[in-house]
């Protein structure tokens, strides 16, 4: 049995999106805990803002697997049934809010969470980072998962929200404002070196007339549901031209699971892949020894390390 550290030691945890790809992060969290490592502070957007609640909660992760292994996928796909035209979207995600409630978190709220948690949205009229620390964890998690012309953003008085990727794919700056000591991103999302997508996005943004383009829509503004649209997939795209970085003193942990971003039936296949990114960091990489504070961080990572919400 490994010796349990205390949680007060200051391991922060940042976790990205990906849909059914950010699963992978919870056989990160199982490793992390074998070894006994207990995240202080959690930070979490999109799908990772889903996994991130449930740490917070208390859930271990050995809970979560089984409540997946629970959940029936096809339940949760008819959560789309929710047409959301009039705002731009296809979805409009209070039915997805109210199957988070009352399967996963039973309306519980941030004032619940037993570990210090964030969820990193967009400010979808500014382009800013907004982070949600009040009120009920589902909406909070749908307003991070809004993606444009897919599931409708979230109005919270003055501010639209939409998915934390478009700001940061692996949220170390949610995690930063709960001031952990250490900070490990868990990163499950596109590979950005390998996606013909973005390299096409990258390409055409490259060009004059794709920058004039989108410069265009984004001065547009978001005063009605099509100019939010416009905006969104602007912003969206405008999140791809940059790499994923990684602060100075963090690290990053990046798992590759070969699943589609719909594939939550194959949710095994995700968490396999994360356990495995987290042992060889393990292994290969003395992961144990920098949280231990005996190793230094590793460097930033390159431009193609990730970079946009899914």
């Amino acid at each position: 049995m490994p010796l349990m550290r205390s949680p007060t030691e200051g391991l922060g945890v940042a976790l990205g999106g990906g849909t059914a790809r950010a699963l992978a992060h919870v056989g990160g969290l199982r490793v992390l805990a074998e070894r006994g490592w207990t995240p202080s502070a959690v930070a979490g957007t999109s799908s990772g803002a889903i996994v991130g609640a449930l740490l917070a909660l208390g859930t271990t992760p050995d809970e979560t697997i089984d409540l997946i292994h629970r959940t029936d996928v096809r339940d949760l796909w008819r959560q789309a049934l929710d047409p959301a035209l009039r705002q731009g979207s296809l979805i409009r995600g209070r039915r997805l809010e109210g199957w988070l409630d009352r399967h996963l978190f039973h309306d519980a709220t941030f004032a619940d969470t037993r570990v210090p948690f964030v969820v990193a949205c967009t400010d979808l009229v500014t382009g800013e980072l907004g982070l949600l620390r009040e009120g009920s964890l589902a909406r909070a998690l749908v307003a991070s998962s809004a993606l444009p012309g897919f599931f409708a953003p979230v109005h919270d008085g003055e501010r639209v929200w939409m998915d934390g990727g478009f700001v940061e794919a692996v949220p170390y700056r949610a995690l930063a404002a709960l001031g952990p000591a250490r900070a490990l991103g868990l990163h499950a999302g596109i590979d950005a070196g390998r996606s013909r997508l973005i390299g096409l996005v990258r390409g055409l943004h490259a060009a004059p007339v794709g920058a004039r383009w989108r410069d265009w829509l984004l001065a547009r503004g978001a005063s009605g549901p099509w100019r939010r649209l416009a905006r969104g997939t602007a912003l969206a795209a405008q999140s791809y031209e940059r790499g994923l970085r990684v602060p100075p003193g963090a690290r990053l942990v990046s798992a590759y699971p070969p699943i589609a971003w719909w594939d939550f039936h194959r949710a095994d296949v995700a968490i396999a892949a994360g356990a495995r990114a987290v042992e060889t960091a393990f292994e290969c990489d003395d992961l144990g020894a920098w949280l231990a504070g005996d190793a230094p961080p590793e460097a930033a990572a390159g431009p193609d390390e990730g970079g946009g919400a899914v």
